[in-house]
């Protein structure tokens, strides 16, 4: 026999709701191995203060000129979420981390360079020691944050790491071959196909074009040939530079899809 609302009192009620709450949060936290309070104390790792020490050439007094830097880091965090969340929801927010531009892809540095030229040259006029691996760190924070939200926490803990590499490491090419890699691809590689298989019926014709305009144009890179491209086709908002350099690399592979 199922029991009315009027033989419980509130105090119970409050009880299970707090059990199915505490249930639920254990749910998720046993997704990964990774306890997602833990994550979400990362996500704003490194914080915008150690951007701002470590890429910048200002003085710890100098307080009028670091929150201006931190003002110009935020303005660079919008167009990171942006520019992520569009990737994301291109693939399902799914990332095929065995290709060539995977969530490592270093691309918003020159999408802004291209799109928001005020924004470089604010961030020379403030002596950006290392414009490039600034944007790295925070399209990696950017990724991760969305991937938190989405509850893929071991692709949000992956950036997390990423980032940790790029901010501390001396290089701005991270690449890392793992199992994580490799598991996630393959089984994300499949429902991201699915999920967007009407959006990608334009991609055919795009990447033959792109291709094509590339060997005309003599460019050595992707690179070179997405800056032409985005500049002179593709003028509008999407797809994004990067997005035309991945294409452009699949492409070549003799990717098609």
């Amino acid at each position: 026999m199922v029991n009315s609302r009027e033989g419980f009192s509130d105090a119970d009620l409050q009880k299970i709701l707090e059990q199915a709450e505490r249930i639920e949060f254990e749910r998720l936290q046993h997704r990964t191995t990774i306890p997602t309070v833990f994550i979400k104390e990362l996500l704003d790792s490194p914080p915008n203060f150690l951007l701002n020490r470590n890429f910048f050439d200002v003085g710890y007094k100098d307080r009028k000129r670091i929150s201006i830097i931190h003002e110009l880091i935020e303005k660079i965090e919008n167009i990171a979420i942006e520019d992520c969340k569009e990737l994301l929801e291109e693939q399902g927010y799914r990332v095929d981390f065995e290709k060539e531009e995977s969530i490592m892809y270093r691309g918003l540095s020159v999408h802004i360079m291209l799109s928001n030229k005020d924004i470089y040259l604010e961030s020379k006029e403030l002596k950006c020691l290392n414009f490039h691996k600034l944007c790295d760190c925070i399209s990696l924070k950017a990724f991760a944050r969305l991937y938190f939200e989405s509850q893929q926490y071991e692709a949000s803990f992956y950036c997390i790491n990423l980032v940790g590499y790029v901010f501390g490491a001396g290089t701005n090419e991270v690449r890392g071959d793992n199992d994580f890699q490799k598991k996630l691809s393959k089984s994300n590689k499949k429902k991201a196909n699915k999920r967007w298989s009407k959006h990608n019926q334009t991609r055919p014709e795009k990447k033959k074009l792109y291709l094509e305009i590339m060997d005309q144009q003599n460019f050595t890179t992707f690179a070179e040939a997405a800056e032409y491209i985005k500049q002179h086709i593709e003028t509008d908002k999407k797809p994004s530079y990067d997005t035309i350099k991945r294409w452009l690399s699949q492409a070549n592979k003799g990717d098609f899809s």
